[in-house]
């Protein structure tokens, strides 16, 4: 399965470590016994950010040896949006350059999602001006809450508006919740609620009807859709008995979510095949979130090659569909 293009990976510049660190970041943190940083957002894990991180070379064998040909960055969560106002938007634009300065380097052969300084919007549309121009961005990360507001709150409007006009890619990526209750525990923030917060996102675009205002933004949701494909019958079970679920919208969640995107970050087939059967083939990337999981990049490819594809799947999910969605060409 060569060429494939992975849009869900991970990069930590050291000053974004260090940023994390910092008493007034808004964070708690330790070294877990493996060496792991973990980042800890109102008491719950929101990051475990692997130590070291792998270099440029490091990061290109593994590419090399799974048959990723492109690889696109991204600043996971918690992100910056924690980080103090003061410094905030000074340290988004350093680190959107730091990563632009390792696309640079690598051949062209990563590429990034930017990071904005939300939630100050206006700072964050001059960001996106600037950043999105440098060569190697291909897109927008953002997390599925903003310290503690929603994608849908009228606040962001103006983001939305602007990622729409522009066309733009935007990953969705979970985080921590708004409420951290219940979840401080066995990091279950990181484990379980993740999903969680992905499902509620999804959830909360549909039914506000940004998904359908916004229509010119590419949307792909981390991790399969958090929970979607498995409850995507909840969704439209609850359109048809709640009038609030059709106040913004005047079809089923279902319908609407034909034009999403979602990544393969996953390592069980079975998860993997629910999505597969729910939506459009069509409608799914390759991801890895590397460097997180154990056991590298093969674990997602040997995935993806277990679920029965055809070879028309297989080469729509691996690079022909985020090629078109990022302007990014293979050798395929």
């Amino acid at each position: 399965m060569p060429d494939l293009i992975d849009v869900h990976a991970h990069h930590y510049p050291q000053s974004y470590l260090d940023a994390c660190r910092r008493e007034d970041s808004g964070f708690d943190s330790y070294v877990r016994d493996d060496g792991r940083l973990v980042v800890l957002q109102d008491g719950a894990v929101a990051l475990a950010a692997p130590q070291p991180m792998p270099t440029l070379d490091q990061r290109l064998t593994a590419m090399d040896e799974a048959g990723v040909e492109v690889q696109v960055l991204s600043i996971s969560a918690p992100n910056v949006y924690r980080f103090p106002a003061r410094w905030r938007a000074s340290l988004t634009r350093d680190l959107n350059d730091e990563l632009h300065d390792l696309s640079t380097a690598s051949g062209s052969r990563l590429k990034t999602f930017i990071s904005l300084p939300l939630p100050d919007v206006e700072a964050s549309l001059r960001e996106l001006d600037r950043a999105l121009g440098l060569p190697g961005s291909v897109g927008v990360m953002i997390t599925t809450t903003v310290d503690r507001r929603t994608l849908d709150d009228p606040h962001f409007l103006p983001l939305l508006e602007a990622l729409s006009d522009r066309r733009c890619v935007v990953l969705v990526h979970p985080t921590t919740a708004c409420c951290t209750e219940g979840i401080r525990d066995y990091a279950l923030a990181l484990g379980l609620d993740f999903l969680a917060e992905t499902t509620n996102c999804i959830a909360r675009l549909v039914y506000s009807g940004r998904f359908e205002q916004f229509a010119g933004i590419d949307w792909i949701f981390s991790h399969l859709g958090g929970t979607t494909p498995f409850l995507i019958h909840r969704f439209d079970n609850y359109y048809q008995q709640f009038p609030e679920c059709r106040q913004h919208i005047e079809r089923p969640p279902s319908e609407i979510l034909r034009r999403a995107y979602f990544d393969t970050v996953t390592t069980n087939v079975p998860a993997l095949r629910c999505a597969l059967d729910t939506f459009d083939p069509g409608q799914f990337v390759f991801g890895t979130d590397y460097p997180h999981v154990p056991g590298g990049l093969a674990r997602f490819t040997s995935t993806l090659q277990e679920a029965g594809l055809t070879d028309a799947d297989s080469a729509a999910i691996g690079h022909v569909t985020a090629s078109r969605l990022l302007g990014v060409r293979t050798h395929s």
